[in-house]
């Protein structure tokens, strides 16, 4: 695998399998991993949702910390293109419906479009269309 940086989708969180390999590919300088703070929110409560009062938010951090994955925080950039890729939607015919059914997966398009990471993820629709590099996890699997 070339150097190049990944965006993890929440989805591809769950494959811990894939998710130790990655971290051995970091550790050898082969790719850096980034998880968007979005997507740490949204990993963060569907465990305490999973785990109810057994969560412990420390659990998550060190699962961060242990991956050698970076979260990486939104930035102005990041909201800017939330608006290019819903104006494009739009033109698509896209309703207020798609916003309120999508909104996380357009952030997340939008931070891995801005940054130009390659965004990892199982997930379908127009708006992941608007992202230039993305994979699916056997696409990345293959190439691990």
């Amino acid at each position: 695998m070339k150097p190049t940086a990944l965006i993890l989708d929440t989805n591809v969180l769950w494959n811990r399998d894939l998710c130790r390999r990655l971290s051995a590919r970091i550790a050898a300088g082969d790719v850096k991993v980034y998880i968007p703070t979005l997507v740490h929110a949204e990993r963060i409560r569907q465990i305490a949702e999973h785990y109810g009062g057994s969560f412990a938010i420390d659990v998550v951090r060190q699962f961060i910390a242990d991956a050698r994955f970076e979260l990486l925080p939104l930035v102005a950039e990041h909201a800017e293109t939330v608006a290019e890729i819903w104006l494009q939607l739009r033109q698509e015919g896209a309703t207020e419906d798609t916003w309120r059914t999508h909104r996380f997966d357009i952030v997340l398009c939008a931070v891995a479009r801005s940054s130009g990471y390659t965004l990892v993820t199982e997930e379908k629709g127009s708006h992941f269309a608007l992202v230039p590099a993305r994979m699916s996890t056997v696409e990345l699997e293959a190439l691990l």
